[in-house]
């Protein structure tokens, strides 16, 4: 079993890019379905992790979410002009997860993203998994926890400064 990482620019994104990510976001189920193809496009660089040659897991370096330091979220709207990108779009075929990709992933983006700050944001208990791969690459969770719009769990903003 050999895994392999692709980082692709957005600047070289090709529609199978799009079609893939696409179909890992709606896989995931945490991400609006409106246009899932254009969601590969608000990235500035997308990693996709394969086995053997098939896709398994996928995560990205995007636009950040300015809504997440809003008062009706994290509740600090102070830094958010401090932020321009976010680590997101995180996701592991489940017949794969517990295998270190997604950390992988994690580290391969930042280290590609260069010295910047840095967000993220993830549910807090039910994805205890994400919360420590962030904290363990330099993220600390800032702010208050809200409820997603999507799904039932609450999130929490991690911010990475340089």
């Amino acid at each position: 079993m050999k895994v392999e990482f692709e980082v692709v620019d957005k600047i070289d994104l090709q529609d199978q890019h799009r079609q893939l990510f696409a179909n890992m976001l709606k896989l995931q189920g945490k991400v609006r379905v409106d246009n899932l193809l254009s969601k590969a496009d608000r990235c500035k660089s997308i990693c996709i992790a394969s086995i053997d040659g098939k896709p398994v897991a996928i995560g990205a370096i995007k636009t950040k979410t300015s809504t997440d330091f809003t008062d009706t979220k994290a509740d600090l709207p102070q830094l958010e002009k401090e932020f321009n990108w976010e680590l997101g779009y995180l996701y592991t075929d489940p017949d794969f997860q517990g295998q270190k990709i997604a950390q992988n992933i994690v580290r391969i983006l930042i280290h590609h993203f260069g010295n910047d700050n840095l967000m993220a944001s993830t549910e807090i208990s039910a994805n205890p998994g994400m919360v420590k791969i962030l904290e363990s690459n330099g993220f600390k969770l800032f702010g208050k926890p809200w409820k997603s719009s999507i799904h039932e769990h609450f999130l929490g903003l991690f911010l990475k400064f340089k």
